[in-house]
């Protein structure tokens, strides 16, 4: 399968990652000697499922030798929705696998192969459109105690999302406008639920929504067969937001370079 990276930026942006690390582009942020982006490319390249890379916000400038497998760049085109669909439309020119893209962001740098390979392989399970990475609170908080994710409470668990994911062609030439609606509040879970119907809303206050319960609805407004994948690896959650989750990263990969 194709695997794509999101590793847009917005130049002039200010955001204290940034600041903190003395950069301007998020990928780039040094991390144990290697950018961020570096680090993900590489867990992501190396598994034994992936066949080309795409990048979508990046360009050859940048000079990383991102390994053996092919590498394709798509411009970055200013905001996160429209760089996935960008993304997804140049993996969709010429991909021998339409039902299967992989798509992850460009800061979990903690990722490994081993962890991608058995992800893509829990989700090769069954034959969804949209597969979704969740992880349970508890397994979050015993790995990166301090990690102050955002989680979402639900009838049988407390959430939150992953950043290595799957889809189909479907997910990616459907419900545009919808998709672009639901990003631009990803971080706002209220703000998501509103835009799926007041019904939804209502059993989501009452805490009575389960994880099938979210999947149905799922597939009922966007018309595609979603899954929720439960995945054990915090790793996959880990992504690198603010200044205190960068130390983290940096401290658990600065000890791994010191062992290898």
């Amino acid at each position: 399968m194709d695997a794509l990276i999101i590793a847009g930026h917005t130049p002039g942006k200010i955001d204290p990652l940034l600041e903190y690390a003395n950069v301007e582009n998020k990928a780039l942020i040094p991390i144990a000697g290697k950018p961020m982006i570096k680090w993900v490319a590489d867990a992501i390249t190396g598994s034994r499922h992936v066949e080309r890379l795409f990048i979508v916000g990046q360009d050859e400038s940048l000079g990383i030798d991102f390994g053996p497998k092919p590498i394709i760049f798509i411009p970055n085109q200013g905001r996160l929705m429209k760089n996935i669909f960008a993304g997804g439309e140049r993996v969709l020119q010429d991909t021998s696998d339409r039902e299967r893209i992989l798509v992850c962001t460009a800061d979990v740098p903690l990722l490994t192969t081993a962890i991608v390979d058995e992800h893509i392989a829990a989700m090769l399970q069954t034959k969804h459109d949209l597969y979704y990475t969740v992880i349970r609170r508890e397994t979050m908080l015993a790995r990166f105690p301090s990690s102050r994710r955002t989680y979402t409470k639900v009838r049988d668990a407390v959430l939150c999302g992953g950043e290595l994911n799957m889809a189909s062609w479907r997910v990616i030439e459907t419900n545009r406008e919808l998709w672009d609606a639901l990003l631009e509040s990803r971080k706002n879970v209220l703000g998501q639920v509103r835009r799926v119907g007041i019904s939804t809303l209502i059993l989501f206050l009452l805490r009575r929504l389960s994880i099938t319960d979210l999947e149905r609805r799922a597939e009922k407004i966007l018309n595609l067969k979603a899954r929720a994948v439960i995945t054990p690896h915090a790793e996959l959650g880990m992504d690198v937001d603010k200044p205190f989750q960068l130390d983290i990263a940096r401290t658990e990969l600065e000890q791994l370079s010191m062992n290898n």
